[in-house]
């Protein structure tokens, strides 16, 4: 990856995820200049398994029946446990979705922009926004040596994802409302049969079923394969509704990590999963899936796009296609004005102001597209089911008395 020192681009994109990275596609191939900053070492720098659906937008940036060739495709299934494991419910979604290797994947999406010419500095930690008259022009990073440097550009696209460092420089309470504490762990030479289980495996914990954390939130393990006896598995704590709740207390990282050990050695069902594997990988990070950033366009000249929009589906807690889509959307929709506004040889600053006068109208295109329309049916729909599920109901005896109900709101999901 590079490492040259530019002044001027047309989009400068903080994060080189899918989410920057197929912005920063979509606007090379339509004529502009871009440089992506990354904070790691390389793109996507952290391990982890994923799957996604296998729609359109991902043949478009990464080739046409890419995804099919390195990932385990499948059926569709959805596996719903009731808390304690008592009892089941099996969903299938009809569209083709696969389980691959992060790595795998990233590096496909390095492959592509680098031979669409985008400049991806690596090792580069973006510090601040630079603003002139109330919008935003540029950036300041450390770069590898630790100096501060600047960059310019018509369009600041902040891709870091639930970090989301200008998106907090703006005051985004991530923090507060959008971000849930998740545990990710990848395994290998995992207690399971791919061939008998190849589906998603979710294990509702209902607050107060923990008897060493009677306190501890509510909240969903989740398993699902990636090849062989390859899986990665985690615990997503569901912290829309904590705030409202007496009986929760929210947890440290200290008391989420000793929670998880014990999951791990005794939860019914789940724990099977874990004899004789090998952990790999584990860490506790978070996911912005507990509500939509509504002012995902802060300040004039940035825009938040994927997991920093906390534009991400909230029931499978996958923002991949959501953010590519979001991406595309946005450069797609900012291409025409820019481009004319670029022909009348206009300076950067008064070029970045004029494009964003019409922010407005853009949001409400955005608002009014297929994409967003969908992710917002699902936050509406997985509010009234957590409300329903885990504040009112709450308890796994409650939970349980109540499956019959509750399998017929997921099948809704």
């Amino acid at each position: 990856m590079s490492n040259k020192n530019s002044e001027n681009y047309n989009f400068v994109i903080v994060g080189a995820g899918p989410a920057g990275l197929t912005a920063g596609i979509v606007a090379s191939r339509n004529g502009f200049s871009v440089i992506i900053l990354e904070k790691g070492d390389k793109a996507g720098p952290k391990p982890r398994g994923e799957g996604m659906a296998h729609e359109k937008i991902v043949d478009d940036i990464l080739g046409k029946d890419y995804l099919p060739s390195i990932g385990f495709k499948s059926n569709g299934g959805r596996v719903w446990h009731s808390p304690g494991d008592l009892q089941t419910l099996t969903t299938y979604k009809e569209y083709n979705h696969y389980f691959f290797e992060w790595r795998t994947f990233i590096d496909r999406f390095v492959e592509v922009a680098q031979n669409s010419g985008i400049e991806i500095l690596t090792k580069s930690e973006v510090i601040e926004p630079i603003e002139r008259e109330n919008s935003c022009n540029g950036i300041k990073y450390r770069d590898e040596n630790g100096k501060i440097q600047e960059i310019y550009g018509n369009v600041i696209l902040d891709c870091s994802g639930y970090s989301a460092v200008l998106g907090r420089y703006y005051n985004i309470p991530y923090d507060d409302q959008i971000n849930c504490p998740i545990i990710k762990c990848l395994i290998s030479e995992a207690n399971i049969d791919i061939n008998e289980t190849p589906d998603l495996n979710f294990y509702f914990i209902g607050n107060g079923d923990l008897d060493y954390s009677l306190a501890f939130p509510q909240c969903v393990a989740y398993i699902f394969p990636l090849e062989n006896k390859r899986v990665e598995v985690g615990l997503m704590l569901r912290m829309a509704q904590v705030r409202n709740m007496k009986t929760v207390t929210i947890p440290s990282d200290d008391e989420i990590m000793r929670v998880w050990e014990e999951i791990k050695k005794s939860y019914p069902g789940f724990s099977e999963f874990f004899k004789g594997a090998k952990i790999d990988y584990e860490e506790i990070t978070a996911i912005p899936n507990a509500q939509m950033v509504e002012n995902y366009v802060p300040i004039p000249g940035v825009i938040l796009i994927g997991d920093s929009a906390g534009f991400v589906n909230p029931f499978g807690s996958s923002g991949l296609v959501y953010s590519m889509e979001m991406a595309n959307f946005w450069v797609n929709l900012l291409s025409p004005k820019l481009k004319e506004l670029l022909g009348e040889s206009r300076e950067i600053t008064e070029t970045n102001r004029e494009l964003f006068e019409g922010v407005e109208e853009y949001k409400k295109e955005f608002e009014e597209s297929e994409v967003y329309k969908e992710v917002k049916s699902y936050y509406n729909l997985i509010g009234a089911f957590e409300y329903k599920i885990f504040n009112r109901l709450r308890t796994s005896e409650k939970i349980n008395k109540k499956w019959e109900y509750i399998s017929n709101l997921l099948k809704q999901a």
